[in-house]
């Protein structure tokens, strides 16, 4: 049996074995050991408001003025949302309800309650939808297959593995719904109220057919003309693993086709001041006690898609640096693009220098855990498109979709200006490009 099959049917048989949130009768609970509520119970906190649009247009918006619409949103929830006994419950009218964070791959938990003609949904990643609707031939909706009932991934092309659930799990108007969504990569499966509906099915991008789906993107609880009441909303993240072309051995990366770009004692094809960058035996050393503007180094040619290793070690009282990618120097202090970020309160992030800003932050309570103070510290990035990834020590801290990011640039190192004193060493700095 193919890899493919056995994990499909491992994934199936563990969705029926494992308990769902909880029984219909129960009160809201806590969540489940190693999930979060993205639903707090007592609020709309953590959530703005939404529609069926194409992420990437919110996200092509300048901060400002995607932090205003995301105002204005917000406000309109208030109106058509609100809280009752722990429970959300919407009037049928206004936005989507939609998380604030994005997420990739997770498994999702909720229960739900809705009313007579109702057709409502859950957006994964910002793309409709699981389904939600009147399954009864009352519901007037038979002709669009409402009688095989709720779970599938409606909007997927009619006739593609789960566009309509397998099953009619649906309970009856008044009891509550038990839904168990996993996803991971572009595959979805629908267990509604223990039953099996939709089995390891791809979900197409609803916004580009021709594109592949988005990596991460809000969840979205859809209203749709009809009161609906949602509980019980827990979400568990499921890490994406390191790739083998992400791991060194013996310091260096698997496969074929990379650059090693430090080499010996020559700093050939890089732009630096001489008084703070030296490289010594394919170790780059930087040092700079602070003043007025930054200290970069960075590299004469420019890269668009690559994968990335970096081994570095940063010491110095306030010390503060990045790993550059993507940038558009004009100087060694003004080095416009990403940074993937070093530095208490910033390892483990992605900031955009003299642009955006922090464009994907990464919990400071989390990169502690990681990060091997005064001592050496690995990063592997991935940038393909406007979507980057980094991992920290072996762990994702970055995975972003960031549409208004640099698409190629150059390669550099930043000792931070300030009242601080940045040492910095890089080893181990391999490059591949990616077609």
């Amino acid at each position: 049996m193919h890899n493919s099959l056995i994990t499909c049917g491992l994934l199936g048989l563990w969705l029926l074995a494992a308990p769902l949130v909880a029984q219909a009768d129960e009160a809201p609970g806590a969540p489940p050991k190693g999930f979060v509520a993205l639903f707090n119970g007592k609020d709309l906190a953590g959530w703005r408001g939404g529609t069926t649009e194409d992420p990437l247009k919110r996200l092509a918006l300048a901060p400002k003025e995607r932090g205003e619409k995301d105002k204005a949103t917000v406000e309109d929830i208030h109106k058509h949302w609100r809280v009752e006994n722990g429970e959300l419950i919407n009037d049928g009218n206004g936005l989507y309800l939609t998380t604030v964070k994005d997420y990739g791959d997770f498994e999702l938990r909720l229960e739900y309650k809705t009313v007579a003609k109702a057709d409502s949904g859950i957006y994964l990643r910002g793309i409709p939808q699981v389904q939600i609707w009147d399954y009864t031939k009352e519901g007037g909706k038979w002709d669009r297959n409402a009688d095989k009932g709720s779970g599938g991934l409606f909007n997927n092309p009619k006739g593609s593995p789960g566009q309509l659930p397998s099953v009619l799990a649906d309970k009856a108007f008044g009891e509550w719904n038990s839904f168990r969504i996993t996803m991971v990569g572009d595959k979805v499966s629908v267990t509604l109220n223990d039953k099996l509906v939709v089995d390891n099915a791809p979900l197409y991008n609803y916004f580009a057919k021709d594109k592949p789906l988005l990596p991460v993107g809000p969840i979205q609880l859809q209203t749709h003309g009809g009161e609906i009441r949602w509980r019980n909303v827990f979400l568990r993240e499921i890490p994406r693993v390191l790739p083998e072309s992400g791991k060194l051995t013996d310091t260096k990366p698997a496969g074929e086709g990379w650059s090693h770009l430090l080499a010996g004692n020559d700093l050939a094809g890089w732009k630096q001041s001489a008084d703070f960058w030296k490289l010594k035996d394919g170790v780059l050393v930087g040092d700079y006690a602070g003043g007025a503007k930054h200290e970069y180094i960075y590299s004469e040619q420019e890269y668009g898609d690559f994968e990335l290793h970096a081994t570095v070690k940063m010491t110095g009282e306030g010390a503060n640096s990045g790993v550059c990618i993507r940038t558009k120097p004009t100087d060694t202090d003004n080095v416009p693009g990403y940074q993937v970020d070093m530095g208490p309160g910033y390892w483990g992030c992605l900031w955009d220098e003299r642009r955006d800003q922090m464009v994907a932050a990464y919990p400071k309570e989390l990169a502690d855990k990681l990060v091997r103070v005064d001592d050496w510290n690995h990063y592997y990035v991935i940038a393909r498109g406007h979507h980057i990834e980094a991992w920290l020590n072996g762990v994702k801290t970055i995975d972003v979709v960031h549409p208004r990011g640099i698409d190629r640039g150059s390669l550099a190192f930043q000792l931070c200006h300030g009242n601080k004193h940045t040492h910095l060493e890089v080893k181990d700095l391999w490059l591949r490009e990616l077609k």
